[in-house]
């Protein structure tokens, strides 16, 4: 029998079991959550011994060169050693090159990079203070041109990361980066032949003229059209550069907007949001459903667009965001958002007024229950329970009744760690099986973007706690219950009798026996 050994206990795992079922059976303290190696969480280190392949498949090279593996598809042949995660390792050292004001709340950082890593105008760096505090940022140079590195750091009121960059940082100083990683960019082979169109408030928009300049050097023909506003005119501090681009290429059009209150306008600046300006028809024979499209800055922007990207028939696939992220734990707004969703008696008419989503309902978890990305975020969770909470919401906000008590999406999905990509290729995946029920196209699309406004409450890089009468509650670790009747070991089946005592685990609601844990080892030396 295979032993893992970690934080001084002993570990064995049984036939089929995982490193990271032994664990978590076993009670050690480790973070997980889609227990099938899609989203890091539960990231170890192989002191001693081989985790397999498998386990370390996808990872960037230098984790692994770090002996990091993926403990939740680990099924290892012989005895591990093993150590927390050291994510340090994709840190490298970069030089303040320069340190430039654009705007009142605005600075620009030019880092030279001590040792040399490609990277792409739309992608994001990690950037680290001293303590260990960090922020993500967008990369807004092109790496051929411009050599140095760019982000551009918006000064929030009350930021311990932003403050750090305005008051003590200066030109000559030696900061830690980590990255870079990202998708919001500009794929030739992806974009060719297609027209963009580019959507940033803020400093999103600086990442955004990195990712036209890159388009443009790789010698984009189709129609590129850059919407960018701000709040404030002073904030709208790359238009000089952004007018030179334009003068320069006939198939760039640029649409400044000003949200906020301002007494004159300039030239060139139209009054209001930059939402309403973005899916607006293209010259033919251009189809705006054929755009890709990038969004960059606040969240609740991204959210938008996305939502309306959708509803104008762009696929998800041509959707790339980049919403950035905020220094504090978001509260949710999902009653806020079904309580503004209007319900859709077409919609609830095509579905039969009940049978026809249930019919779709069954289809989707059917398939989904047999996915190896999806099942386990259902661990311990019947089809049956799916569908009906499922079909309960959604009867809910299409028919308008308004009786649906069950869990909002933030709470359903509190613990889990769900990236964009898994949110997309959950929505893919519906989406098929609304096609292969023969609903309409324009009652598709607005099905999927009621479901898109929710992804802010589902999509996170880690675990929260569930929001009960306006307080956050984190589930994680072990309870020690004492049972009230019989019951069954979830780690080896042993039956538990009346008055034994067992370890529940707070967040997945598995019981296991006092026998189950791990073994204590001797202290070395």
């Amino acid at each position: 029998m295979t032993t893992v050994v970690y934080e001084g206990h002993a570990y064995q795992l049984r036939e089929g079991e995982s490193v990271l079922d032994a664990l978590i059976r076993g009670g050690a303290s480790v973070a997980f959550s889609c227990r099938k190696g899609s989203c890091h969480t539960c990231l170890l280190r192989a002191v001693e011994g081989d985790p397999g392949e498998r386990a370390r498949r996808g990872l960037p090279q230098e984790l692994v060169e770090h002996d990091h593996f993926k403990p939740c598809v680990s099924h290892p042949e012989a005895d591990l050693a093993l150590a927390p995660a050291d994510r340090a390792v994709m840190t490298i050292e970069a030089m303040v090159a320069a340190r430039e004001q654009v705007a009142p709340d605005v600075i620009k950082l030019s880092l030279e990079l001590m040792v040399m890593r490609p990277w792409t105008p739309g992608q994001t760096v990690e950037l680290v203070r001293e303590d260990g505090l960090s922020r993500h940022y967008s990369i807004s140079s092109v790496a051929d041109e411009d050599y140095f590195m760019e982000l551009h750091v918006k000064l929030v009121p009350d930021g311990q990361m932003s403050a750090w960059v305005a008051e003590s940082l200066a030109e000559g100083d030696m900061v830690s980066v980590r990255g870079p990683a990202g998708s919001c960019v500009y794929d030739a082979e992806a974009c060719a032949g297609r027209p963009l169109v580019l959507v940033g408030v803020g400093t999103g928009i600086a990442p955004l003229v990195g990712v036209v300049r890159d388009a443009l050097r790789a010698g984009h023909e189709a129609p590129i059209r850059l919407v960018y506003g701000a709040r404030h005119l002073h904030n709208l501090y790359l238009k000089p550069t952004i007018d030179a681009l334009v003068a320069a290429h006939p198939n760039l059009q640029a649409i400044a907007c000003a949200s906020g209150e301002v007494a004159e306008l300039p030239e060139g600046v139209l009054a209001g949001r930059t939402t309403p300006h973005a899916l607006t028809p293209l010259p033919e024979p251009w189809r705006i459903e054929d755009a890709e499209v990038f969004l960059c800055g606040h969240p609740e922007l991204v959210n938008a667009m996305r939502c309306e990207a959708i509803l104008a028939g762009i696929r998800r696939a041509q959707i790339q965001a980049d919403p950035f992220e905020w220094a504090h734990d978001r509260w949710p707004q999902d009653r806020e958002r079904m309580e503004a969703t209007p319900a859709d008696p077409e919609l609830w008419a095509a579905l039969g007024e009940g049978p026809g989503l249930r019919a779709i309902l069954e289809t989707f978890y059917a398939e989904t229950y047999e996915d190896p990305r999806l099942s386990p975020y259902f661990h311990n969770v019947t089809m049956e329970r799916a569908i009906s909470k499922q079909f309960e919401f959604l009867r809910d906000i299409f028919s308008g009744s308004r009786d649906f008590f069950g869990l909002k999406p933030f709470n359903a999905h509190h613990w889990m760690i769900i990236s964009d990509e898994l949110f997309d290729y959950r929505e893919a995946l519906f989406e098929r099986h609304l096609r292969q029920h023969g609903l309409a196209e324009p009652l598709i699309r607005r099905w999927l973007a009621f479901q898109e406004q929710f992804r802010p409450e589902i999509v996170k890089s880690t675990p929260r706690g569930l929001i009960v009468d306006g307080k956050e509650r984190l589930l994680e670790g072990y309870s020690l219950e004492v049972l009230d009747m019989a019951m069954v070991c979830d780690g080896c089946g042993a039956e538990m009798p009346e008055g034994a005592r067992g370890r529940l685990h707070r967040r997945t609601g598995q019981l296991f026996c006092m026998g189950c844990g791990g073994e204590v080892m001797d202290p070395v030396g």
